[in-house]
């Protein structure tokens, strides 16, 4: 299938208190919280932000020296909903929080392990992350004042449900930044087992209807003739190889089975946010024994067995 493409968004915000209420309402919504970062002016002033309780510390500190001068805290329910945090001290702006795994990321990358002016500055790290030059100069002078960036990477579904959430609050700016193809590892296989014909029909009716993407959606039954009446999915009478979608041997003979008792499996392809919406709709209409597979989960499990094999 073709992959969607991702946008970078920033919303920008006055207040640590709004970004709090961002971040909560994300994760309450099932959304990817790795593809959402946060960057702030003068952690040193704050007692927190994004769940982080921040000490004092001085320097140009890596992500290493920052755990010494950083400690995870239970506030507001929000420990955490972002991975990754750097410190950096930036002439004229003084202490930056980066918070969320893409950000520090790259703003190790940049500085090659230890975050220092060398690198670029927060503009260095905001062109890195796909936003043009000069925007990247006006959010660094933005983040300069006092401002929060809430940054988020996501298709199209995911960007939106960040936009409905971003304008509950006061949010002060809104931009959208170059798309590029989505990896194939954010996507995940949701498996489940209908034991009707009609179940299983009135099911993909109801994810059509919601704007789901059909052509993410597979059926696999013994009887395909009986599947004629129900649109856009992908059918056959067979799945040639259930490794390819991340499930286990013993699993995929029990969905094997399924199929030879006549009933209809149903195979789901999307990103987190896709299969979190699609699920509600499933279970709803007597899906059973529905599960979700990450073809990486699958691969580090096999490595796993191969070193004990090998020892």
């Amino acid at each position: 299938m073709t992959l969607e493409k991702e946008r970078r968004t920033i919303g920008v915000f006055a207040r640590c208190s709004d970004v709090q209420l961002v971040l909560q309402e994300l994760k309450a919504s099932n959304f990817p919280m790795h593809q959402v970062s946060v960057i702030a002016r003068n952690p040193e002033e704050q007692s927190d932000i994004a769940g982080v309780e921040v000490k004092e510390g001085t320097g140009n500190i890596s992500s290493e020296d920052a755990a010494g001068a950083i400690t995870g805290g239970i506030l507001d329910g929000l420990t955490g909903l972002l991975v990754g945090l750097v410190l950096w001290v930036i002439p004229d702006i003084g202490r930056v929080i980066l918070a969320g795994a893409e950000a520090t990321a790259i703003a190790t990358t940049l500085a090659g392990g230890a975050i220092n002016v060398a690198a670029g500055g927060l503009p260095g790290v905001l062109l890195s992350l796909g936003i043009p030059k000069e925007q990247a100069q006006g959010y660094s002078d933005i983040v300069c004042k006092g401002y929060y960036l809430v940054i988020v990477t996501g298709i199209d579904i995911e960007i939106r449900l960040a936009k409905r959430i971003f304008n509950r609050r006061d949010i002060q700016q809104w931009g959208i930044y170059e798309p590029y193809l989505t990896p194939n590892s954010r996507y995940k296989n949701a498996v489940g087992v209908f034991y009707t014909r009609q179940d299983a029909q009135r099911a993909l009716t109801e994810l059509r209807s919601a704007g789901f993407p059909m052509s993410q959606v597979s059926i696999i039954a013994k009887n395909i003739n009986n599947l004629s009446g129900i649109f856009e999915v992908n059918i056959s009478s067979s799945q040639d190889n259930y490794t390819t979608l991340g499930i286990p041997d013993n699993l995929a003979r029990y969905y094997e089975h399924q199929v030879t008792l006549d009933h209809y499996l149903v195979v789901i392809k999307g990103t987190d946010i896709y299969i979190a919406g699609a699920r509600a709709i499933l279970e709803s209409n007597k899906i059973q024994h529905f599960r979700i597979y990450s073809q990486s989960e699958l691969d580090a499990a096999k490595s796993e067995r191969q070193v004990i094999t090998n020892l």
